[in-house]
């Protein structure tokens, strides 16, 4: 082999514009051929070799690969799949690369080439239905192939070029999303949380790939001869992404394959083929659609035909769609609801290990790693006013007049620092028009559709990163009838005359309803919590309110067939229970509770039951051996919990406040008793309240601040709508619970103390919407225990890509 070249002689040969475009593309080619999937079969014909020119130096090469018995195809194919050594083994210029696209597509279309598919339920599903054994992380040739047998082609883009059914798409922008041969699947075991992986695998006795070995034995033994690509790569900008870009929307793919329905998919595409200005709908016509309504052209494609014809249209064009469709509800977004990655969860991009996320005001990106929303929202403040033009230094100066510091500078790091963001991006946004303009911008944010204020400020506070959970309080229209209604009881004459009695009672007609939804939401949410084994649940510690709700009032109906005081009947718990039933049933949850303390062994989890980290290790303790939650709180905390549910209870029904209703809502009496409605409205305003302090409801709590010692203990502190606060503190014995992550918002239940000083119950709640539906089973468990045997269980992570090429 001849000396390497220097970097800078490698500029002056091959860095002109020409060059460096054509040899993007054969890289971008190389980086697809590399991780495509192979039947033993598979031989590099003719046509496919000859459009790649070789250099002189290829040409040497080859005849060398020829003598040791490589095969002339594959030799030459061989110098491609290398390209680099001392010098380039291609001539960049000279290859045909718009015939090696088309030959490549074609053998993608023909499925001589395979990608798998690893987007959604596709094959996650039947890869979980497969008998691998115990510890088959990497599958043989063979059962790869099974595995892919049926399912359609992978979905991947490297620069121009997307992979998928229809072979090659060449776009106008670039995008990096290689291709991946690992897929997801959970083992036997309950307890474990952790995703494992098997990695598919070529074909090693392909003609191509065992040559390929033999080439690299050649290669590795004059290792000093090659240059210094990297460098070079650096210095013609042939890096494939901007690895610093934190707004890069490359991820998007795993949004949209595994969080969105095949129906949301369509309707993506179809936003997509009449809002981008014809040019998805050429790329759709170049791949034998015909056009039309975007509704018939999407009709009848399946998810990674969707999947490729949307990545033809750039990352914006995609939120764009996304947003708007999330904000006239076509993508229906709960409240509360944050579409994620499933499948996909560990897939990160980028410096800033960033990941899709799709909430109610849009799509955006997060890093897993780093806050970033404030240094976010200090790069947005030097975008709207630039700090080079006097006019915008007086604007902002006015604005921050009130700040410390000695300088412009100084007063916005301390604005920024020391304010509450929502009050901060409002101020700076809404200041003038041209700051929301650049905003929308540089968020990738389709102002279009946003009418209001305070959904622009929601939608920038949630593009740049910020909770925008803090609107989440599920009393709060509650408490506003509360306050209208104490405020007609207090103001009514001793003497009602027929308008003053109409107009407490158009109160009532509105409040009592929104009581019993109060009511009825947290005994079925606390029954739950308190009654229900999270530890062995597939999904723990996640309430979803139209499944568990169900199972709740079941379990409180049953209880209450025999409760009876006194005489009176059975508290029954229909599909609608009354008021009555609903005050009561915090004593019959709170009684029932009391009864188990005496036979708590009958809750006892078996060892099966028990994790097996338990045994292993002493850092980390397991503080749910009972299989009944209240069984696993503290005994104060267990005292507590009933005290406070008969409490509840009692409060309510000896203040008559089902007879109140009963009386002003249904107009029993032409002159009702506002003196059993005051005493009503004072029981029911102390009982809501004693449901909140105590966390039996669903107040969403979020994360504010989090503060650090030297001895590395850490303060986590949360806060809820209403300005309760529930502080954590880290490192604790209890991280292995499978409790939801102190990251995101959460239900905290102050009431439910398992271990000193703090430890609680707490969870999270997820909506019934197409995206809980579409993972309402997940995890899925390998039928096969022999799966579970060998795997490591508390710290699982992807398997790597395989180095061969093809």
């Amino acid at each position: 082999m001849p000396e390497p070249k220097t970097v800078d002689e490698l500029v002056d040969l091959y860095g002109s514009d020409e060059y460096r475009a054509t040899l993007r593309s054969l890289l971008d080619l190389r980086e697809l051929l590399s991780e495509c999937i192979i039947r033993r079969s598979y031989r590099v014909s003719r046509e496919m070799y000859e459009t790649v020119k070789l250099s002189a130096l290829g040409e040497r090469v080859t005849d060398n690969f020829v003598k040791k018995n490589i095969k002339y195809p594959e030799a030459r194919f061989i110098c491609y799949l290398h390209m680099f050594h001392s010098d380039l083994l291609i001539d960049a210029i000279g290859s045909d690369v718009p015939a090696l696209v088309e030959i490549v597509s074609r053998q993608i279309r023909e499925r001589e080439l395979l990608f798998p598919y690893v987007y959604g339920r596709t094959l996650y599903d039947k890869i979980n239905s497969m008998p691998f054994g115990a510890n088959r992380t990497v599958l043989t040739a063979e059962e790869s192939l099974e595995v892919l047998e049926g399912t359609p082609q992978g979905v991947f883009q490297m620069g121009r070029f997307i992979t998928g059914p229809f072979g090659l798409i060449e776009t106008s922008h670039r995008r990096v999303l290689p291709p991946d041969r690992s897929i997801p699947f959970h083992c036997s075991d309950a307890r474990c949380t952790s995703t494992h992986y098997r990695s598919l695998v070529s074909d090693q006795a392909a003609q191509i790939n065992e040559s390929r070995s033999i080439a690299e034995k050649i290669f590795d033994k004059e290792t000093k001869n090659r240059c210094d690509w990297k460098e070079f790569f650096n210095r013609i900008d042939l890096t494939p992404q901007n690895v610093y870009d934190d707004l890069s929307g490359d991820c998007v793919a795993y949004l949209i394959g595994d969080s969105l329905t095949i129906e949301e998919m369509r309707r993506l595409l179809e936003w997509l083929l009449d809002n981008t200005k014809n040019s998805v709908r050429q790329a759709a016509s170049a791949v034998g659609i015909k056009g039309g309504p975007a509704a018939r052209m999407v009709a009848d494609l399946n998810v990674a035909e969707l999947l490729q014809l949307t990545l033809t249209a750039s990352n914006q064009a995609i939120f764009a769609a996304l947003d708007s469709l999330v904000m006239d509800g076509t993508i229906p977004v709960p409240l509360g609801e944050v579409r994620r990655p499933v499948v996909n969860e560990d897939e990160e991009m980028g410096a800033y290990d960033l990941q899709p996320e799709l909430g109610r005001f849009g799509v955006r990106i997060r890093s897993s790693s780093l806050p970033l929303a404030l240094m976010r929202l200090r790069r947005l403040v030097g975008q709207m006013y630039r700090m080079d033009d006097e006019g915008d230094r007086t604007d902002l100066e006015w604005q921050l007049r009130s700040e410390e510091g000695p300088s412009l500078e100084a007063k916005i790091e301390h604005y920024l620092q020391r304010g509450e963001p929502r009050e901060v991006v409002s101020s700076l946004l809404l200041a003038r028009r041209s700051n929301f303009i650049v905003a929308a911008s540089k968020l990738s944010l389709a102002e279009e559709i946003l009418s209001t204020d305070e959904e622009r400020v929601n939608a920038v506070m949630w593009k740049l990163g910020f909770s925008v959970e803090d609107l989440l309080d599920p009393h709060k229209e509650f408490w506003l009838l509360h306050e209208r209604l104490t405020q007609a009881v207090r103001q009514a004459p001793p003497t009602m005359t027929s308008r003053d009695i109409d107009r407490i009672r158009g109160n009532t007609g509105s409040y009592f309803p929104q009581l019993e939804s109060v009511l009825r939401e947290s005994l079925y949410y606390t029954t739950w919590a308190l009654t229900t084994d999270h530890s062995s649940s597939p999904r723990p510690f996640i309430y979803r309110p139209h499944v568990d709700e169900e199972g709740a009032r079941l379990k409180l109906d049953d209880l209450g067939k025999g409760n009876r005081q006194d005489g009176d009947y059975a508290v029954r718990f229909n599909e609608k229970p009354d008021l009555y039933a609903l005050t009561r049933g915090f004593q019959i949850l709170g009684d029932w509770l009391a009864e188990q303390e005496g036979s708590a062994s009958d809750f006892e989890r078996p060892d099966t039951g028990i994790p097996k980290w338990v045994l292993k290790q002493e850092l980390q303790a397991f503080a749910f051996r009972s299989t009944l939650p209240f069984l696993n709180l503290l005994p104060d905390s267990r005292s507590f919990v009933v005290r406070q549910l008969k409490e509840i209870s009692q409060r309510l029904v000896s203040a008559e406040a089902h007879e109140a209703r009963n009386e002003w809502a249904h107009g029993r009496s032409s002159t009702p008793d506002v003196e059993m409605l005051k005493r009503a409205v004072d029981a029911i305003r102390d009982a809501v309240t004693w449901i909140e302090d105590a966390g039996f409801c669903r107040h969403v709590f979020r994360r504010v601040k989090a503060t650090v010692d030297d001895a590395s203990r850490q303060e986590i502190l949360f806060v809820d709508g209403r300005g309760r606060e529930f502080a954590f503190h880290r490192p604790s014995r209890f991280s292995w619970l499978d409790l939801p992550s102190l990251t995101y918002s959460q239900h905290i239940m102050p009431a439910a103390r398992f271990a000193e000083p703090n430890e609680v119950l707490r969870f999270i709640s997820e909506s019934d919407s197409p995206f809980s539906r579409l993972w309402r089973d997940y995890p899925v468990r390998s039928a096969d225990p022999a799966n579970s045997t060998s795997i490591q269980h508390v710290h699982a992570s992807k398997a790597g890509k395989s180095d061969s090429i093809t």
